[in-house]
Formats: C-alpha cells, structure tokens, sequence
C-alpha cells in the first residue's frame, strides 16, 4: 500500500510533532522539579494565619444598604430570574411610604453556583457576592440565608491578597478572627519560568 520511501518522508515532515511535545514535557517537568526541591510553605490555618481574598473573589451574598441605612433592594426580582441554579426567592411587599421593598429575599447557598449574575443584573446595585468564605453547615436547611443576615454580612475585605494574622475561636461557633494586614503576600512563593 505505501512504500519505504513514502512513510520515511511522511515521518521526517511530522518529526517537528514529537520534538514539540518533548520539549514541552521537559518545561512542564521542570516545573514540578522546582517545586520538589524547594521549601514548602504551609499556612498555618485557622490556629495563626487566614488567607484573605481578593476582591474579585466570589463568596457569601450580601445585600447593601443606601446612604440612609435603608435597603437598597427594590425587590424588582431580576436576580431570582436571572438565577441558573433559582436559588434565590424575593417576595415583594410595599412599605408605609409606598416603596417597594423585599418581604423576603432568601439566598440558598448550598445550590448557588457563585456565578454573579444576580450581582449583575441588579439595576440598584443591591447584591453583591463579598468576600466571605468560611461557611458551613451540617444540614442544607442552614445554608439558607434571609434577609435579615444578608445585610448584616461583610462586603469586600479590606486587605486582600494577603496572608493575615488570625486566632481560631472554637467557642464562638467555630470562627476565625483575623488582624491587621502583617502577613505576606502568598504569591511570591510561587515559581515561574525565568
């Protein structure tokens, strides 16, 4: 079917295939050899140390308040529709003054993709996903957070991408209370091609 010289040429044109994966092999081995002989780095979490995220991380909702310290959901509905996984539940109700307002705005956490479409598709900028993310539950009735807790839950942290000083409080439901920013920044430790 095919002669001698046809599959010698045909491998001689296609050698280029296997030099070009080999040569990727050896980067990709090198790296991991790099990191097999340099000193790990272990944090020392959640006894001395926390990782704080930065600010595109996306964790726990939270509902924000206006200059008035009012909510500033309007309960228009638009995240719950816009949801892929409807973990969101808005039931709206119109208060003393005529404003519309949520009666209920429920956020289940344990089906929440963290996508950020509900951030996104506010209109009054009212959700936003903070940075927020030691939670846990033993039951999936817990992740269910209201109202009520979401706007009392932190936004954004203040000294992100840095490894803080923090103390475990097992006592006060299994927290972690983190200091001012004295840590280092965890990137420096990570090995990348010269």
């Amino acid at each position: 079917m095919y002669n001698e010289n046809t599959l010698n040429k045909f491998s001689r044109e296609h050698r280029w295939i296997g030099v070009t994966f080999f040569l990727d092999l050896i980067n990709g081995l090198s790296l991991t050899f790099k990191y097999m002989f340099s000193k790990s780095v272990t944090m020392q979490y959640p006894d001395r140390e926390k990782w704080v995220p930065y600010p595109r991380h996306r964790g726990h909702h939270v509902l924000r308040r206006d200059e008035n310290g009012e909510n500033k959901c309007v309960a228009c509905e638009l995240c719950a529709k816009i949801c892929p996984c409807n973990c969101i539940t808005v039931v709206p109700y119109e208060d003393e003054n005529g404003k519309r307002r949520p009666l209920v705005y429920d956020v289940d956490m344990a089906r929440c993709l963290y996508c950020g479409l509900c951030e996104d598709s506010c209109p009054e900028e009212a959700i936003a996903l903070g940075s927020v993310f030691e939670y846990s539950s033993y039951t999936s009735e817990e992740l269910v957070v209201g109202r009520d807790s979401l706007l009392e839950m932190d936004g954004k942290t203040e000294y992100p991408g840095s490894v803080v000083k923090a103390r475990y409080l097992p006592l006060a439901q299994s927290t972690v209370e983190a200091q001012e920013s004295s840590g280092y920044d965890w990137w420096r430790f990570i090995h990348r091609k010269d």
